[in-house]
Order: structure tokens, then C-alpha cells, then sequence
């Protein structure tokens, strides 16, 4: 997920990484190793929840509309032409995708952000997630890169995703965030691998490695231009399937 999506960080300084969740495995070192994003990847955030707290404040919004109103407007802020990281900025361009005003929007969002605990906000499990992750080669391993709160397992243990990753690595655990490239060193390193055999999937832009092994942009809702970045750009987890990553 987005380092700009409202997920509420507190990092902590830790060591590195616990141990990968799965026994280790022997790996063909031309096997790449997948490094995913949590949010907006495997776990959607829920529109019901946003829909729940706009009609308090009086606010008709659709639990789609809502849920994909969180993708388009992490997209704006990726192709911002300049940095515009306001404490407003994502809400903004949310009620933009909405149809709410801005300050509606500011106040949902301030709402949830004090109410809802983020493995609530995002609960959602993306249908692609589990039959991707099990039609997976067994030796192609993958471990979860988040910029999250602290509590990325429980999420990931609630949407029973966990058990088929072989790990996990927390920013808030860690002090660390994307697109930093010492937390995907972290991850390689977990995982026994050099970083150069790793390849990492996102659904933004802001959260990419930079200068590291080249990124795919997951983008279900097909909402990027083309050239929008330098990375292999797909619709579908399965396409990862169909290739070598």
C-alpha cells in the first residue's frame, strides 16, 4: 500500500525481521522471490466501514465507490506533478473520487483515523489473494513488505493469509518504511536471498524501491497510464502466474 494512504505509522526501532513463518526452503537461485505489498495488494480497505461512518456525518457514499475512491486518490497523489503531502492532501482528492466535498472529506477521514483500527479499515481480503498465493510454485517464495502500524501479522492472520507466506516484515516493527531500500534488504535478507533475485509488487508508485529490482504495478482497476512508471504494470495477481516474475 501507499507510504500516502492514511495508515498510521509509529515506528519503533528493532532488529531485523523474525524468522520466515514456513520452514526454509531449497530455492533454485533463478527463482525469483516476491516481495508483496499488504494493502491494496492481498487486503482491500472496506468501503462498508467508510460508507458506516459518512452517514454521520450525513454522507451518501457508495462502499464501492468509497473503497475505490482510496485507490484513486493514492494514484493522484503518485502522479503529482510536485510533492503535496498536507495533512489534506489524500482526503482531498478521495472526496474528489467520492463525490463529497473536501471538507466532508476531512472530517470522515479524521474520524476514522481516531476510531478505527486500521485491521477494520482494511479487512477486506482481495479475491485474487488466496488462489494466487496457492497456485504459486512451492518453491517460489513470498514475504510481505508493509508500511503499517505494527499489527500487519494480525491482519494478515485474520484474512488467513499468513500461513501462506513465509514471512512478514512490519515498518512500525522496524523503524523503517518504503520505499527506504534497507527495508527490502531486510526482507531479502530474511528470506536467505541476495535482493537482486527479489522482485516487488505494489499498487502505487511511492512505495517502490528505488534503484532496486524493478518493480510490478499491480493496478486492478487499470486506473495508471501506460508510461506512467518504468515497471511491468498488471491487472490481474494470475498475469504473475502466466510469467516469470
Amino acid at each position: 500500500m501507499s507510504t500516502a494512504q492514511p495508515r498510521a505509522t509509529a515506528p519503533i526501532p528493532a532488529p531485523l525481521p523474525e524468522p520466515a513463518a514456513r520452514l526454509p526452503r531449497s530455492t533454485p537461485p533463478h527463482t525469483p522471490a516476491l516481495l508483496l505489498d499488504s494493502g491494496g495488494v492481498l487486503i482491500l480497505p472496506d468501503g462498508a466501514v467508510l460508507s458506516h461512518y459518512g452517514k454521520r456525518l450525513g454522507l451518501r457514499l457508495d462502499p464501492v465507490t468509497a473503497r475505490h475512491a482510496v485507490a484513486l486518490a493514492a494514484r493522484d497523489l503518485d502522479l503529482a506533478a510536485g510533492p503535496d503531502t498536507g495533512p489534506h492532501a489524500f482526503a482531498h482528492r478521495w472526496s474528489a473520487h467520492a463525490g463529497c466535498s473536501p471538507d466532508a472529506a476531512e472530517s470522515l477521514w479524521r474520524t476514522v483515523r481516531r476510531e478505527v483500527d486500521d485491521t477494520v479499515l482494511w479487512s477486506v481480503v482481495n479475491p485474487e489473494a488466496v488462489p494466487f498465493l496457492d497456485a504459486l510454485p512451492p518453491q517460489v517464495q513470498r514475504y510481505v513488505v508493509s508500511n503499517a502500524d505494527g499489527r500487519a501479522h494480525a491482519e494478515l492472520a485474520r484474512a488467513g493469509l499468513l500461513d501462506r507466506l513465509d514471512g512478514v516484515l512490519d515498518s512500525a516493527a522496524v523503524g523503517i518504511a518504503k520505499p527506504d531500500p534497507r527495508i527490502f534488504r531486510m526482507a531479502a535478507v530474511a528470506l536467505g536471498r541476495p535482493l537482486e533475485q527479489c522482485r516487488y509488487v505494489g499498487d502505487t508508485l511511492d512505495g517502490a524501491p528505488h534503484g532496486l529490482p524493478p518493480t510490478v504495478l499491480y493496478d486492478p482497476l487499470d486506473i495508471y497510464p501506460d508510461d506512467a512508471a518504468r515497471y511491468t504494470r498488471i491487472r490481474r495477481l494470475s498475469q504473475l502466474l502466466n510469467s516469470e516474475p
